[in-house]
C-alpha cells in the first residue's frame, strides 16, 4: 500500500515543480541588443502599420530597431494572422498552437511564448489583421508604452530588458464590435491647431492627413477600430482630403459618420447649394439621391458603417414635413430609398452592408411613432448628451440580427449649456450607464463624443477600455482603472499620492462642471435676445453664509487639490512634464481657477452693494484667477512640447460668458457711512449689533460641525479681537481665507475634554465693542453608533450610504455627490433612523443620479415617516424640460415631499423603490423649507 507520506512527498514535489515553472522567465529584449522579428509579406497593411509603430516603441524603450525576417525560427518574435500565410500555419501547427481559439473570432489576439530548438520565442496572433495588430501593441504596453506617447507626450522610459515568463500566455478579444470617437465641436482647439500649427494649410482649419495619421495611429493604440471625422463647417470634409479613405484602409480604421450624416456625407459642408436646391426630400429628391450616390461610389470598396436616415443639413430636423406622421411616412421611404443605394454601390447583399440608425432628439419621436428599422440595421442609442441614457433596447428590440449600439457624449455643445473645455465626466458615471447598456445588448457599436481629443485622454481611454473588456472595472473597480492608468502614466509614488486628487477632482466637477459656474443657459431664446439664446453670468446657488460658507468651501476644496498637484509637479521625471501638465494640472488647476474666478466675484458683488470695501479684496482675487487661467493656457500653447500643442486649448470655446473676465462691481474704497467693524455670525447675511446675544447651533459630535463669525475691518489696520469665558472644550481659531479685511474665527469642539453634553456662554470682543455667544456641545455619538442621525440647525443631512443597506443594492464608487451612491432595486428598501429636536412639517428632499428609465414608465419612490402612509415622488422628467436642465447641470434630481413628525425624539424613515434603475445619492430631512443653499451638507467626517 503506497503510504499517506508518500503521496504528499509527491503532491508538494509536483506542486514545487509547477510553481518553478511558473515563477520562470526568459529575456525577450535587451537593451542595445539586436533582435529579428518576424511578419509575413502577406499580412494586411494593418499589421505592417503596427510593425512600424512597435519599432519605434523599440527604438525608444530599448535603443534598437528589430530588423524583419524572412525566416520564421530566426524571429524572436512571430507575428501572424491566423490563415494569412500556410507555411506560418503549418509551423504554428506543429509546434501545437492551438489556432481555433482565434478563427472565426473578432479582433481577437493571444501572445503566447513557444520553446523551439532550445530557443523561447513569443508568437503573436491574431484572429484577423486588426487582432494581430492589437496584439503586438500589446507587446508595446508590456514594454511601458502609453497609447497616449504622442497625443500626451507621455515619454517612453528606457529599460535594460524585459522579461516574459517561460509559460505566458494572454489572450483577449473586444466585448464591443465597433469602437471609436467622434471628432466633433472641433472649431475652437483640434481645428486651428492642425491648420495653423501641426500641418500648416492654406485653407482655414483644415484637418489634414498628417493629423488624421496620428489620429489613427492613437486609434490602435487604444483598441479602437471606427472613427466618425471631423464634420463642422471649419473643417474641411474627410472625403475631400486627398488619400484620406486610403489612409484609413491602411491603418485597418472604418470610417463612420454621426446621426446627422447620412451615407457617409458631411452635410454641413458638402451640401452647398442654393435656396432653390434645398436639403429636401420632399422638393428635392432626385439631387438628394445624385448626392448620395456620389459619395457611394466613391467609397465602395472600404469598410465603412453607413450611417441611414435624414435630418437637417446639421443637428435639426429634416426639412419638407412637419406633423409626426409625415416625418414617419417620409423617414420610412428615405431609409428604403438609401437601402437601394447601398445595393446598388455597396453590396447587392445589403443584409452584410454594416448600417446604423440614431433615434437621436426628434428621430426618436419619429421610431416610437411606429418608424419600421430593417432588422439587419442597428439601433444606435443616444446619452442626453450629458452622460445619462434615456432609452435602449427593449426585450423585443434586443432580438433584432442588427443588434444595438451607444452613442455618448464626454464634450458637448449645446443646452442647457456646453462642456468644451475641460473633461470632467467621472468615470463612474461612464461605467455606470455602458455597463448597463452592454447588459441591454447595445454591443455592435459604442462611439465616445471627444470634442477635440485634448484634454479628455482619460476618458477616452477609460470608455474604450470598457469597450475593449466590459469586465476590466468588475475586476479591479473604476478606482482601480484610475490607480493603474497613473502609474502607468507618472509612477507608482504619483498615482498613491495623485489617485485622491483625482477622485476629489471629478467629486467637485459632479457637484457643478466648471463651464457651469456661470449659471448662465444656452439656446434660451425665451430670455435672451443675444445670438444663441446665450443669457448673462448670474450668482451662483452656493451661499455664504449656510453651511460653513458654501462658497468658501468650495473654493478650499479646489485649492487643498491644486496645491497638492502643484506641489507633486517637482516630483514628476523630466520626460513626463509635459504629459503631467496637460493631463493632470491642466485641468485640475484651471478647474480650481474658474471656481475662484466666479465665486470670489459673487462674493465682490455681494459686499459692494452694502459699501463694503472688502468687495475690492474679492474682487482682485477673482481677476487673479482669470488671469491664471489664461497663464495656464498660454503655457499650454506656447511652452508645452516647445509650442507643440499651440492652439489646441482655448480658455473661452465658443466665447460664452463664463469664460469673460469676471463680471465685477466699481471699486468701493473706504465704504462711506459703514462701521469701521462688523460680526457677521454664520447664518446671517448682515452684521449684529453689540451686546447682542447671539445663539450658535449645536455643535454635534457625530458630525463635526464647528461655527464661524466673520469680522469685516474698514481701515488700513488690524482688526482686534479676544476672546473670553471659553471653557477648555471650545477650541476658538482664526482661519484665514486670504482676505485682509475679513478676518475668520471658528468655533468647535474638543471632544477629549468634555463628557456627555455642556453649554457655555462666551465673551468675543471687537474693537472694545463687546457680544454675547452661547454655544452648546452635544455628545450623540452613542446614537450615531447606532445610526441614528441628529439634527443641527433644523436639518439633518446624509448620504445614501449611511443607513440600512439591503444586500440586493449596489453601492457604485466614485458616482454622485457622495461618490458613493446606491442602485437600490425595485422593491427594495432603504431605511434610516435620526433623531430631531423639532417639530411640525419637515421637507425631505431627496437627491437621486439623474438617470432615465431606460426601458420606458416611470422613477418613482415611496418614502414614509414613522410608518405613516407612504408618499410616492416620481424624479421622471422630460429631456430637455427645466427640470432635467437643472438635474443635468448639478448632476443630481433633487425631489422633495413634505411629512409631519410629532414629537421631537427617535424617527424612523424608510425610501422603497417603485420602478427599476433607482439610484440614490443623499437625503436632507429639513424643517426650514426656504432655506437658500446649493448642496446637501453632508459632513466629510
Amino acid at each position: 500500500m503506497v503510504s499517506i507520506r508518500y503521496i504528499l512527498i509527491v503532491g508538494l514535489s509536483i506542486l514545487t515543480w509547477a510553481n518553478s515553472i511558473c515563477s520562470q522567465t526568459f529575456t525577450l529584449f535587451t537593451k542595445g541588443e539586436s533582435t529579428s522579428v518576424f511578419v509575413s509579406e502577406k499580412e494586411n497593411s494593418v499589421v505592417k502599420m503596427a510593425v512600424s509603430l512597435f519599432s519605434e516603441d523599440m527604438k525608444n524603450v530599448f535603443d534598437i530597431v528589430p530588423s524583419v525576417c524572412e525566416d520564421i525560427l530566426s524571429g524572436k518574435v512571430v507575428i501572424g494572422t491566423v490563415g494569412c500565410d500556410k507555411e506560418l500555419d503549418k509551423w504554428l501547427q506543429e509546434l501545437g498552437i492551438n489556432m481555433s481559439e482565434l478563427r472565426d473570432h473578432w479582433e481577437a489576439f493571444s501572445l503566447q511564448t513557444v520553446k523551439v530548438e532550445g530557443k523561447y520565442h513569443l508568437i503573436i496572433l491574431g484572429s484577423d489583421p486588426r487582432g494581430t495588430a492589437y496584439g503586438l501593441l500589446e507587446l508595446s504596453r508590456l514594454m511601458g508604452i502609453s497609447p497616449w506617447c504622442w497625443w500626451a507626450d507621455v515619454t517612453p522610459e528606457k529599460r535594460e530588458r524585459l522579461d516574459l515568463p517561460v509559460n505566458y500566455k494572454n489572450k483577449q478579444q473586444p466585448s464591443v464590435k465597433y469602437r471609436g470617437i467622434f471628432l466633433n465641436d472641433e472649431d475652437w482647439g483640434l481645428s486651428p491647431w492642425s491648420a495653423r500649427n501641426f500641418e500648416q494649410s492654406s485653407v482655414k482649419n483644415e484637418i489634414g492627413t498628417k493629423t488624421y495619421t496620428r489620429i489613427f495611429e492613437l486609434l490602435l493604440r487604444l483598441r479602437a477600430n471606427t472613427l466618425w471625422p471631423a464634420m463642422h463647417k471649419c473643417s474641411t470634409p474627410f472625403y475631400w482630403l486627398k488619400g484620406a479613405k486610403e489612409l484609413a484602409a491602411q491603418y485597418g480604421i472604418v470610417i463612420g459618420t454621426s446621426h446627422c450624416e447620412p451615407l457617409m456625407r458631411n452635410n454641413v459642408g458638402e451640401w452647398n447649394r442654393s435656396e432653390d436646391e434645398e436639403y429636401n426630400y420632399v422638393t428635392n429628391k432626385e439631387l438628394v439621391n445624385q448626392y448620395w450616390s456620389k459619395r457611394l461610389e466613391e467609397v465602395c470598396g472600404y469598410e465603412n458603417i453607413y450611417t441611414l436616415g435624414m435630418r437637417g443639413v446639421h443637428d435639426g430636423k429634416m426639412n419638407g414635413v412637419e406633423s409626426l406622421d409625415e416625418q414617419t411616412e417620409l423617414l420610412s421611404c428615405v431609409i428604403a430609398n438609401q437601402r437601394s443605394l447601398l445595393q446598388k454601390y455597396i453590396d447587392k447583399d445589403v443584409e452584410q452592408i454594416p448600417q446604423v440608425i440614431m433615434p437621436y432628439k426628434e428621430v426618436l419621436d419619429i421610431y416610437d411613432n411606429g418608424l419600421k428599422i430593417p432588422d439587419d440595421v442597428t439601433l444606435v442609442w443616444c446619452d442626453d448628451n450629458y452622460g445619462y441614457i434615456p432609452r435602449l433596447s427593449n426585450i423585443k428590440e434586443q432580438k433584432r440580427i442588427g443588434g444595438a449600439g451607444v452613442y455618448y457624449h464626454i464634450s458637448y455643445f449645446g443646452r442647457p449649456h456646453d462642456y468644451l473645455w475641460l473633461y470632467t465626466t467621472p468615470p463612474a458615471l461612464i461605467y455606470t450607464e455602458m455597463k448597463r447598456a452592454w447588459e441591454y445588448g447595445a454591443r455592435k457599436l459604442w462611439m465616445l463624443n471627444v470634442g477635440d481629443i485634448k484634454p479628455g485622454e482619460y476618458g477616452i481611454e477609460f470608455f474604450l477600455d470598457l469597450a475593449w473588456n466590459i469586465d476590466v472595472i468588475t475586476a479591479e473597480g473604476v478606482s482601480g482603472h484610475l490607480a493603474r492608468w497613473l502609474r502607468r502614466e507618472f509612477g507608482k509614488d504619483a498615482s498613491s499620492a495623485l489617485l485622491p486628487v483625482m477622485e476629489e477632482y471629478f467629486r467637485l466637477a459632479s457637484i457643478r462642471r466648471p463651464e457651469f459656474m456661470g449659471w448662465n443657459r444656452v439656446e434660451e431664446y425665451a430670455l435672451s435676445k443675444r445670438r444663441g439664446g446665450i443669457t448673462p453670468v448670474e450668482n451662483t446657488d452656493f451661499n455664504p453664509f449656510v453651511f460653513g460658507d458654501e462658497i468658501q468651501q468650495r473654493i478650499d476644496d479646489y485649492t487643498a487639490i491644486a496645491d497638492k498637484v502643484m506641489e507633486y509637479a517637482s516630483r514628476i521625471v523630466v520626460g513626463r512634464k509635459d504629459a503631467y501638465f496637460e493631463m493632470i494640472q491642466y485641468p485640475v488647476c484651471a478647474a480650481a481657477a474658474m471656481n475662484r474666478k466666479m465665486l470670489y466675484a459673487q462674493k465682490a458683488r455681494f459686499f459692494a452693494t452694502r459699501g463694503m470695501s472688502v468687495a475690492d479684496e474679492y474682487a482682485s482675487k477673482s481677476r487673479d484667477a482669470y488671469n491664471e487661467i489664461a497663464a495656464l493656457t498660454m503655457y499650454y500653447n506656447k511652452i508645452v512640447g516647445d509650442g507643440k500643442w499651440d492652439g489646441i486649448m482655448d480658455m473661452m470655446p465658443r466665447r460664452l460668458p463664463v469664460f469673460d473676465p469676471p463680471v465685477l462691481p466699481n471699486k468701493v474704497g473706504r465704504g462711506a457711512g459703514v462701521p469701521t467693524s462688523q460680526v457677521w455670525p454664520e447664518g446671517c447675511s448682515h452684521g449684529i449689533s453689540p451686546g447682542t446675544n447671539y445663539v450658535f447651533p449645536d455643535m454635534l459630535r457625530s458630525v463635526g460641525n464647528a461655527c464661524f463669525i466673520s469680522l469685516y475691518g474698514e481701515e488700513n489696520r488690524e482688526i482686534k479681537w479676544t476672546v473670553t469665558g471659553a471653557p477648555n472644550w471650545l477650541n476658538v481659531h482664526e482661519k484665514d481665507i486670504g482676505v485682509l479685511k475679513e478676518r475668520r474665527i471658528v468655533f468647535d469642539i474638543n471632544w477629549n475634554f468634555i463628557q456627555g453634553s455642556d453649554k457655555a456662554k462666551i465673551t468675543l470682543c471687537v474693537d472694545n465693542e463687546k457680544y454675547i455667544l452661547s454655544v452648546s456641545a452635544k455628545d450623540d455619538l452613542y446614537m450615531a453608533d447606532n445610526g441614528v442621525k441628529s439634527e443641527v440647525a433644523g436639518m439633518i443631512a446624509w448620504n445614501a450610504i449611511d443607513g440600512d443597506i439591503v444586500p440586493a443594492s449596489w453601492v457604485i464608487e466614485g458616482l454622485g455627490h457622495s461618490t458613493k451612491a446606491v442602485a437600490l432595486p425595485k422593491g427594495k428598501e432603504l431605511k434610516y433612523e435620526v433623531n430631531t429636536v423639532s417639530s411640525g412639517d419637515v421637507l425631505i428632499r431627496v437627491g437621486l443620479v439623474p438617470n432615465h428609465a431606460v426601458g420606458g414608465g416611470d422613477k418613482r419612490y415611496e418614502i414614509s415617516v414613522d410608518g405613516a402612509s407612504p408618499v410616492v415622488v416620481s424624479s421622471k422628467v422630460v429631456i430637455r424640460s427645466e427640470e432635467w436642465k437643472n438635474n443635468v447641470l448639478r448632476n443630481q434630481a433633487l425631489c422633495q415631499s413634505v411629512h409631519n413628525i410629532n414629537t421631537p425624539g427617535r424617527h424612523s424613515i424608510i425610501i422603497k423603490a417603485l420602478d427599476e434603475n433607482m439610484i440614490f445619492d443623499q437625503l436632507m430631512l429639513d424643517f426650514n423649507p426656504k432655506r437658500h443653499f446649493y448642496q446637501i451638507p453632508v459632513s466629510k467626517k
